[in-house]
């Protein structure tokens, strides 16, 4: 069984460094975009070690923030 049909999902989240690389990018989102999935794909916040800096951050500021 392929994994949609194992797990229903028809979204794929594309995070992470490796997807900097544009070529890589466009030829997995079209190929993604035949077999009729749905990509999310980062706009604000940089793919790579940025990205996971300003997770950390805001990680940090809700422990912060509700701590007692």
């Amino acid at each position: 069984a392929s994994a949609r049909e194992y797990s229903n999902c028809n979204v794929v989240a594309l995070s992470g460094g490796v997807w900097q690389n544009d070529l890589l990018l466009s030829l997995v989102m079209d190929r993604l975009a035949v077999e009729r999935f749905k990509t999310l794909t980062h706009r604000l916040v940089p793919t790579n070690d940025g990205g996971l800096a300003l997770g950390q951050v805001m990680i940090a500021n809700e422990q912060w923030t509700n701590r007692k």
